[in-house]
């Protein structure tokens, strides 16, 4: 009787283990930025760090270090500073570290 009852709650914890390894996290929902800046002062930007879609956010994030902030500064991909560093096209932007992340 007693091995009957161990080898019954065994199963038990093996089917609810199965069950609990089966649910998935929602896509999308840790994203590194909540908000993204339609501006970007190129003069003071030091790096902009470029994180491609992954398993945890379905967007491409653009992601600024600026000098003198405290925190990093998530920016719109499609405004003119961001394509213009991207390009090479901005004046005096050598200074700017560009980084592309990899999944």
């Amino acid at each position: 009787m007693h091995t009957q009852c161990t080898t019954v709650i065994v199963c038990v914890l093996l089917l609810s283990a199965t069950l609990i390894q089966g649910f998935a996290a929602p896509r999308g929902s840790r994203c590194k930025c909540k908000s993204l800046s339609k501006k970007l002062n190129t003069k003071k930007t030091i790096k902009l760090e470029i994180f491609p879609p992954s398993s945890t956010c379905d967007l491409e994030e653009y992601v600024a270090t600026v000098k003198g902030a405290k925190k990093t500064k998530c920016v719109n991909p499609h405004i003119k500073e961001v394509k213009a560093i991207l390009n090479g096209k901005l004046k005096n932007s050598k200074h700017i570290q560009v980084i592309r992340h990899s999944v």
